[in-house]
């Protein structure tokens, strides 16, 4: 029986052992998060408004005298020019035989004017001779003055002449080419009245309308990004040249934009936007994911900051500001570089480890 006694006692031995012994403490679980950096951020937002290409320099073709169209290679839409090219003719027969008769009459003034000089000359010596009276003398001066403002005048008509003939040809006043064509060979059309539109193309305007909660805020000079829907994937600059001091429809006030086309890719007509950047602009903020930020009852806002060191979050209490398109706005409680939880945070405690997981993806 005495041998049963040593090996009890042992297994007695060894179940008090066990109930003393404590049990070993649990790791606590590091909790994944994801972060982002605190970095300032501009922010200004870009505001787009539509507009209608324009010619800068469109200008309506027309005669400076009446007739018949009888030559018009201008008559073709899109057609270019160079400076100085005949754009149409009118029938010159009218005019050219104004310009005869205005040289036949000034010949015959001009023969006037010869003789009445020749008389005076004659009279002046008789005179100091004392052949003839003073009065017979003032008489052949009176003449000569006369033939000479008639020689002046014949001249002024003759120029006058020339010129009618020369209106009868219409050039290009610069390089360019057809808008518009308003007129055909044969017409007959008056001085002055349009017949063909004159684009030069190299640079284009563009009316906008900006709200007056806005207005303020441009300037003349300002650079401006402009696209067009029939020019993909290209962006043009443009510079606001003039801004309307009366509002128009909507409380919007007219802005007028120069964009340089000396490519002439723009043409007129285009639909396209005018961008403005800065408008709206309140300087450099931190901006974060609204996620990241644990709003409290009593109206209160704080944020969990990671210590790189120790993988440990601190809560920090924050002020923000409002939410933009590029998060929200953070106006006190976060400084540069601090890495902030944007996942998980209502999951989170002082002190709580953490890895970080995305870091920097995000915000």
């Amino acid at each position: 029986m005495n041998r049963f006694l040593f090996p009890a006692a042992l297994l007695c031995l060894t179940l008090l052992g066990a109930c003393d012994r404590s049990p070993e403490p649990v790791p606590e679980p590091v909790r994944p998060v994801k972060t982002t950096r605190a970095v300032r951020a501009d922010s200004s937002k870009m505001w787009s408004f539509a507009g209608t290409a324009e010619d800068a320099l469109a200008t309506s073709l027309s005669f400076r005298v009446r007739g018949k169209i009888v030559e018009f290679p201008g008559n073709q839409i899109g057609r270019k020019f160079s400076e100085g090219q005949v754009i149409a003719r009118l029938d010159p027969s009218d005019y050219e035989l104004e310009l005869r008769q205005a040289k036949a009459n000034m010949e015959q003034v001009r023969a006037n004017y010869v003789r009445a000089k020749a008389d005076m000359e004659r009279n002046s010596r008789l005179f100091a001779g004392r052949v003839i009276s003073r009065g017979e003398l003032d008489q052949v001066e009176a003449d000569f003055k006369s033939y000479e403002a008639q020689l002046s005048a014949s001249a002024k008509q003759l120029d006058i002449a020339r010129k009618r003939l020369g209106y009868t040809t219409l050039q290009a006043p610069f390089d360019g080419w057809i808008g518009e064509v308003e007129a055909d060979v044969h017409q007959n059309v008056e001085a002055g009245q349009a017949i063909a539109t004159y684009n030069a193309g190299r640079q284009m305007k563009m009316y906008i309308s900006v709200p007056d909660t806005l207005i303020s805020q441009v300037s003349e000079g300002d650079e401006v990004a402009v696209v067009f829907d029939a020019l993909p994937g290209r962006t043009m600059r443009g510079k606001v040249e003039e801004i309307g001091v009366e509002s128009g429809t909507g409380s919007t006030y007219p802005v007028k934009v120069y964009l340089n086309n000396a490519d002439r890719s723009v043409r007129s007509g285009m639909s396209g936007h005018v961008n403005f950047t800065g408008l709206g602009h309140a300087g450099a903020a931190f901006y974060l994911p609204p996620a990241a930020v644990v709003g409290e009852p009593d109206g209160s806002h704080a944020i969990w900051v990671v210590d790189p060191k120790s993988s440990t979050v601190t809560r920090r209490d924050v002020t923000v500001g409002p939410l933009t398109p590029g998060g929200l706005e953070i106006v006190g409680g976060v400084n540069e570089g601090d890495v902030v939880v944007i996942r998980g945070v209502h999951s989170l405690e002082e002190g709580r480890k953490v890895r970080l997981i995305n870091n920097g993806a995000e915000g």
